[in-house]
């Protein structure tokens, strides 16, 4: 009886069984200034995203889209979504917003920047 407890006491308050997924990587990443504009983005988050409400765009200084629209949670790694430019990027900044669902089936989100060329 008392193995029984224990097991319902950590699965109730263990922080891996309730915890929000947490972007630990992004490339490009949060600020970055790159010289050549990237191909993909690629965010990682600490533990795997469900395939529900999986959203990732990326928005050029004119409020536009200029990912293509197809983000995707990676098949071998459930923890990484990713999403491809549409044509290659003009100097500049650009948004990177994100929406994932956690395990614990709370919704995620975020936004970074990142910039391409030289000081604008």
């Amino acid at each position: 009886m008392q193995c029984r407890l224990s097991v319902i006491f950590l699965l109730l308050f263990s922080p891996l069984a309730w915890s929000h997924a947490i972007l630990v990587e992004a490339n490009p990443g949060d600020n970055q200034r790159l010289s050549a504009p990237p191909k993909q983005i690629r965010l990682r988050f600490d533990a795997a995203v469900g395939k529900r409400y999986l959203a990732l765009a990326v928005i050029g200084k004119d409020r536009r889209r200029v990912d293509a629209g197809d983000a995707a949670r990676d098949f071998l790694d459930p923890s990484t979504v990713t999403a491809t430019l549409a044509s290659p990027l003009t100097p500049g900044e650009y948004l990177v917003r994100y929406r994932v669902q956690s395990a614990d089936g709370h919704i995620v989100t975020g936004r970074y920047r990142f910039f391409i060329g030289e000081n604008q």
